[in-house]
């Protein structure tokens, strides 16, 4: 089968990202990962009035820390796709530790929806948690907190809650 041009420009963190999605079933908090149960999504703002601001933009590729009580700060990468209001991201540390997924609404002034995170089944053992999360853009730098992570760990702990913080690439 021959690829279009287009399909192999495509950078392999988008593909991954279409892959995280799909397999996660996120999707604008449509659906929930296998590590959690469910809960509501949020509800999609409504379309902002003719002449009013619409939502803050939150697509591109982002980089900063991750940070969480009892683990040292890791490099984070982010990719984030937004259509209107619906945002969906994909991110990884560097090391390739944990990886995770963003999806919720954008308002005009934040992000409210879930992000979840995945650790692989060598080093500390397969696990997987997600959290509702609150985003902030100030500035230039976007901050995702979350205050509680749920799931399952075949072994070792995770981090009770996080906080990742980034800038625009």
């Amino acid at each position: 089968m021959t690829r279009s041009p287009c399909v192999r420009r495509v950078p392999d963190l988008i593909r991954a990202l279409c892959l995280l999605v799909s397999v996660l079933g996120l999707g604008c908090g449509s659906g929930t990962s296998a590590a959690s149960a469910p809960s509501p999504a949020p509800s999609p703002t409504p379309a902002p009035t003719p002449g009013a601001p619409g939502p803050i933009n939150l697509a591109g590729t982002w980089a900063g820390t991750l940070q969480a009580p009892g683990v040292p700060a890791r490099t984070v990468a982010m990719l984030i796709v937004q259509s209107v209001d619906c945002v969906d991201g994909a991110w990884h540390t560097d090391p390739a530790e944990y990886t995770g997924a963003i999806s919720g609404y954008a308002s005009q002034t934040s992000f409210a929806g879930s992000l979840s995170l995945q650790r692989p089944a060598d080093g500390q053992g397969k696990c997987g948690v997600v959290g509702n999360t609150d985003g902030t853009l100030s500035g230039g730098t976007l901050t995702f907190a979350v205050s509680a992570l749920t799931g399952e760990c075949a072994a070792g702990g995770v981090p009770p809650s996080l906080t990742i913080t980034l800038r625009r690439q």
